[in-house]
C-alpha cells in the first residue's frame, strides 16, 4: 500500500466552484470556493491517514497557489503553497512520495468540460503530436522521473474520462453536484470522494507516466492571430495564424516552454526568483482577503 502521498489540488473541479467567478482571484465567490475546496481536501486527508498513510503533502495548483485554508485542513498534512523553481515546474523538488492524487481537476482546453483549460484559458486548444494534452498528463509526466505513480483523480465527467485515457487503472471520483449549493449534497459527495481516495492507496496497478519525445505542440490562441503573433515573438516560437508551434525533445522541455508562453516574458524569466517571491506575497495577501470575506459572512449570519 502507498504510504507517502502527494496531492495536487485545483479549484475548478472542487465542490464550491460553480462558475468562472468562483475560480477568479479575489471575488466573493472565490473566497467561498476556497473554503469548500479546503473542506474537500480535509475529507481526503482524514481518509488517507485513517487508511494507513504516513505522510500527505498538498500542493495547491490554482492560480496563485494560495487558495487552500490550512486551518480547515487536518494539521497532519504538509501544505505546499505558492510556486517554486526546480526539477518540476511549480513544485520544485517534490517530496519523497510514491503516489500522486489529483483533486478538484478540470479537463483540457477545447474538451467541453466544466471550465476546461490547459494552464490558461488563453489557450483555445493544445494538441501535442496531434492529440489533446491535459494537465493530468503534464503533472503526472513531470513527476515520473521520481518514480511517482498517479493513482487517483477527481474532477468533472470530461476530466475523468481524460484521466482514464491517460493513466491506465487510475482510480476516479467524478463530481456531479455543480448545480447544487446545499451543504448536504457537498458532504455526501465529499464522503464518497474520500472513500475512493482511501481505496486508491491499495492501487498498485498504475505506473509512472512516461511520455517519450520528440514533441510538436500546436497551441491555438483564443484571442486570435495578432495575439498569437505577439506571444510567439517573445520566445521566437513558430506561429501559423492563430496557432503557435513549439518543438521539444522531452516532456520537461515541452512543459517549461508552455509555462514560458503562458506566464513569462524574457524579462520576468531573468528575475524569476524575485518574481516568484513577489507573486507568492500577492497570493498570500489574497488568501488573507478571502479570510476576511468569510469572517464577515459568518458574523452576518
Amino acid at each position: 500500500m502507498h504510504k507517502n502521498i502527494l496531492i495536487i489540488s485545483d479549484i475548478e473541479g472542487s465542490s464550491g466552484c460553480t462558475d468562472y467567478e468562483s475560480s477568479a482571484f479575489m471575488t466573493k465567490k472565490w473566497a467561498l470556493a476556497c473554503a469548500e475546496m479546503s473542506k474537500d481536501i480535509h475529507s481526503v486527508v482524514v481518509s488517507l491517514f485513517d487508511a494507513g498513510a504516513e505522510s500527505v503533502y498538498i500542493k495547491d495548483f490554482h492560480r496563485t497557489g494560495w487558495n487552500i485554508l490550512p486551518e480547515i485542513v487536518d494539521s497532519r498534512a504538509v501544505m505546499l503553497h505558492g510556486y517554486k523553481r526546480g526539477a518540476v515546474p511549480g513544485i520544485g523538488n517534490p517530496p519523497r512520495v510514491s503516489a500522486l492524487l489529483m483533486t478538484g481537476m478540470h479537463a483540457s482546453s477545447g474538451s467541453g468540460g466544466f471550465l476546461a483549460h490547459t494552464l490558461t484559458s488563453r489557450i483555445e486548444s493544445l494538441l501535442v503530436n496531434g492529440k489533446p494534452m491535459s494537465e493530468v498528463e503534464l503533472f503526472s509526466a513531470s513527476l515520473s522521473p521520481f518514480g511517482i505513480r498517479p493513482i487517483f483523480f477527481s474532477g468533472c465527467p470530461v476530466a475523468c474520462m481524460e484521466a482514464e485515457r491517460t493513466v491506465k487503472n487510475i482510480t476516479l471520483s467524478t463530481i456531479y453536484i455543480k448545480d447544487k449549493s446545499d451543504e448536504k449534497s457537498r458532504d455526501r459527495w465529499r464522503a464518497g470522494m474520500a472513500r475512493s481516495a482511501a481505496e486508491s492507496l491499495a492501487n498498485m496497478n498504475t505506473e509512472p507516466l512516461i511520455l517519450k519525445g520528440p514533441f510538436m505542440a500546436e497551441i491555438k490562441i483564443r484571442d486570435g492571430e495578432r495575439t498569437a503573433g505577439k506571444m510567439a515573438s517573445l520566445w521566437r516560437y513558430k506561429v501559423n495564424g492563430d496557432t503557435i508551434v513549439i518543438e521539444a525533445g522531452n516532456i520537461h522541455e515541452l512543459y517549461y516552454s508552455l509555462i514560458r508562453l503562458c506566464y513569462l516574458t524574457p524579462f520576468i524569466e531573468k528575475i524569476l526568483p524575485l518574481g516568484l517571491g513577489l507573486f507568492n506575497i500577492y497570493g498570500l495577501w489574497g488568501r488573507r482577503w478571502a479570510r476576511k470575506i468569510l469572517a464577515s459572512r459568518s458574523s452576518a449570519s
